[in-house]
């Protein structure tokens, strides 16, 4: 897997994915969901903003560091075919709701902002951010 960086880092990558975190220590808290949320956030923006989609987010490309960072990993050629913003939005719902192991509690308003079937109400980056304030 590649690491996508949408800001510049300055350190190297390390840790663990939240795939891994799930599997190996079951629902996170609420508030570190909150937390890698509101860095995915930024990442997403940052990436939407300069034309990137992402494609591919899932508890697996999301790589929590040993410094409580949360980056995006791509694995190069795994992607869906046609990616779209909306599509990275949907996946960060999905892989919120992973996190808390369908149990979100003061994140179900996001998690089911960012799921909702009809486009008209599914919620954009900034309603996301401003529900986690």
């Amino acid at each position: 897997m590649t690491a996508v960086s949408y800001a510049p880092t300055q350190s190297a990558l390390s840790g663990r994915t939240l795939a891994a975190a799930i599997r190996e220590d079951g629902p996170l808290p609420v508030a570190q969901v909150r937390t890698i949320a509101v860095q995915l956030l930024e990442l997403l923006e940052a990436a939407h903003l300069s034309g990137v989609v992402h494609g591919n987010i899932h508890p697996g490309t999301v790589l929590l560091s040993d410094d409580g960072q949360a980056s995006l990993l791509h694995a190069s050629g795994h992607g869906i075919t046609d990616p779209s913003r909306s599509g990275d939005l949907i996946s960060l719902g999905a892989t919120l709701f992973a996190a808390s192991s369908g149990r979100p509690g003061p994140l179900r308003p996001l998690i089911e902002g960012l799921l909702a079937p009809d486009p008209a109400h599914r919620w954009n980056i900034a309603r996301a951010r401003a529900a986690l304030i």
